[in-house]
């Protein structure tokens, strides 16, 4: 029964939407991960928001490069809360499309946005593991919105070599995990704005 639920959920999120495109999947296990992510955490919440057509035009205007229509649904994003109910982070699942097929990324934001850590839930690229690595990690930790963007060139389609190292052949991918950093950190400030003002996390624009 429980490989049975399992390919029913990969199913779902491979079978495409007809009022958004292409479906998007959320945190698998969020408990144990958001756990992880967050050793402090009492308690969490969730939240799921569609993004509209006024949304991907705001996002958009903040990215170097161009968003395809079907890359914006509905998109859960996770708060984690300690005991006092301060806000300690979040984390916000993007699926990008990749040489070797959809890949889901989990990002883990601090309270400012800025990059905790980043794993995937689902790749098939061979670099995979050269992305995950600690000396990538630790080159994005800490990163926020336009310190990632310096990552790239000015189009935001390849990498500046001289803030960014990646190990030969993990380029392209690397250039994809940079974008989705900057794509979930505009979803995140643009369409849960109100709602992060309440939280507690800084929705100015990047």
């Amino acid at each position: 029964m429980k490989a049975f639920s399992i390919l029913i959920a990969t199913l779902l999120c491979l079978v495409p939407s007809l009022a958004i495109g292409q479906a998007y999947c959320s945190l698998r296990d969020p408990v144990s991960a958001i756990q992880a992510a967050f050793p402090e955490l009492d308690h969490y919440r969730s939240f799921v928001r569609e993004i509209h057509p006024q949304d991907r035009n705001a996002i958009l205007d903040s990215l170097p490069f161009t968003i395809h229509q079907n890359e914006l649904g509905t998109h859960t994003l996770y708060a984690a809360f300690a005991a006092d109910d301060s806000l300690l982070g979040i984390v916000h699942v993007r699926t990008e499309r990749g040489r070797w097929g959809l890949t889901e990324i989990a990002w883990t934001f601090d309270s400012e946005l800025r990059v905790i850590e980043m794993n995937f839930q689902r790749s098939r690229d061979s670099s995979r593991q050269l992305v995950e690595s600690k000396a990538f990690q630790d080159q994005i930790r800490g990163k926020n919105f336009e310190e990632l963007r310096a990552m790239l060139d000015e189009e935001g389609t390849h990498l500046n070599g001289e803030l960014l190292q990646v190990a030969p052949g993990a380029e392209d991918l690397a250039i994809r995990v940079i974008q989705s950093a900057l794509k979930t950190i505009s979803v995140t400030e643009t369409v849960w704005e109100l709602k992060l003002r309440g939280l507690g996390i800084s929705a100015e624009a990047s």
